[in-house]
């Protein structure tokens, strides 16, 4: 256990600076609650984030909490994920580039006793994180115009609680209880005056998720799984400073009720002999919601994730590549949000190994990332590598006889 304790030591004592590493550096992530994170941690990471029927032994999957049934009985699970990534943004004629890296995930998973397995976890759930000049209209005076230097940094963060029960041989159900929290700072700095935004955001949020896994023969099953989270209220308070040479304002503005959406998720995966086939699809209403900004239009997202895993042999081989794993995937969407008429798609290309190591596996992966608004209002193009390393204990123990 002293390898699991020390890592987890450490992880709470970093919690604070953790959730607010700058994990974004993206213009787009200056309006709503930032950019949503996704894809930055996992051993699945690689084959596209596949996770609604994804299921085994070592995988502490709380997108589909029913999938921890799955997990060793006698071991307590560890896992800690980091990434980096170098992003690239155009728009018009103007460009940005930009390298950012974070803790991205810790997660902590096992049996609590016969049919009941536990996990905790502390994962993004958005960021925001930019840095740019721009020349603004002065109001009154249509034909002149003021510099302004914007920045923006912080999101929001998510502790989750996982519960899932073994129903029966075939079925599985799951929950998550979450707390969203996170602290999010806009600011406009002009030649001498400073306005700031300050945003302090916090939510209780749950979802559920079910699994049915069946073994056809020995080299061939199957698991499908449905998950749902219902709409929540997201509570924002929001403060606004306005500094100049003289004189400091501070006003306290009304809260501000935004809500996380409701979405739905089925997804599905074929395990036939050394390859793993899965499938997921996931829709978010985010039409529902209404945005504070004109310039803002929330848009329903529809996420399509597909990824293969070969595994030559398996744990019991004595070859180390032949225990080796080979992910890839590929992840398609569409933007939560429409800027000034404009609707943005996002696809994204992964691919990376899975390594044994003592105690565990290390899982690494590459991706590519593009995103683009209609009319080439934003380009954005992401290349990075997230590493997760996964560790094992032995929690229980047999009764000799």
């Amino acid at each position: 256990m002293k390898a699991i304790n020390c890592i987890t030591f450490f992880l709470l004592i970093t919690l604070k600076a953790q959730t607010q590493n700058v994990m974004t550096s993206s213009p787009y992530s200056m309006f709503g609650i930032g950019e949503l994170e996704s894809g930055l941690y996992g051993q699945n990471a690689a084959m596209g984030g596949v996770s609604y029927g994804m299921r085994n032994s070592t995988l502490i999957n709380i997108e589909n909490p029913a999938g921890l049934t799955a997990l060793d009985s006698k071991r307590l699970l560890t896992e800690l994920s980091i990434f980096a990534k170098n992003e690239s943004y155009t728009s018009g004629s103007s460009s940005n580039q930009a390298f950012t890296g974070s803790f991205s995930a810790l997660m902590l998973g096992g049996r609590v006793i016969p049919r009941w397995y536990m996990a905790v976890s502390l994962t993004p759930y958005s960021s925001v994180g930019y840095y740019f000049h721009s020349s603004q209209p002065i109001e009154g005076a249509p034909h002149e115009n003021y510099a302004a230097a914007f920045t923006g940094s912080g999101g929001i963060s998510k502790v989750s609680w996982s519960n899932a029960y073994l129903l029966s041989r075939h079925w599985s159900l799951g929950a998550n209880i979450s707390y969203l929290f996170g602290n999010i700072v806009l600011s406009e700095l002009q030649s001498d005056l400073v306005v700031e935004k300050r945003m302090h955001a916090r939510s209780l949020y749950a979802n559920l998720g079910i699994q049915y896994h069946r073994a056809l023969t020995h080299d061939l099953s199957y698991t499908w799984g449905v998950v749902y989270g219902y709409r929540q209220k997201l509570n924002i308070t929001n403060r606004k400073y306005i500094v100049n040479d003289k004189t400091q304002d501070k006003k306290k503005q009304k809260s501000q009720k935004q809500s996380l959406p409701q979405y739905f998720g089925i997804g599905g995966a074929v395990q036939y002999k050394k390859w793993t086939y899965a499938m997921d699809y996931a829709f978010q209403q985010y039409s529902s919601l209404t945005s504070v900004d004109s310039r803002i239009k929330f848009r329903d997202v529809n996420e399509c994730r597909i990824g293969i895993c070969y595994f030559p042999n398996g744990y019991p081989s004595d070859s180390f590549w032949k225990r080796v794993a080979y992910k890839t995937g590929v992840n398609i969407s569409n933007s939560y949000m429409e800027i000034n008429g404009n609707p943005g798609f996002s696809l994204r290309l992964n691919a990376g190994l899975s390594l044994p190591v003592f105690r565990g596996r290390i899982d690494a992966a590459v991706f590519y990332d593009r995103t683009q608004l209609r009319k080439g209002a934003l380009n954005r193009d992401v290349v990075g590598i997230t590493v997760s390393f996964a560790l094992n204990e032995i929690f229980y123990k047999g009764k000799l006889k």
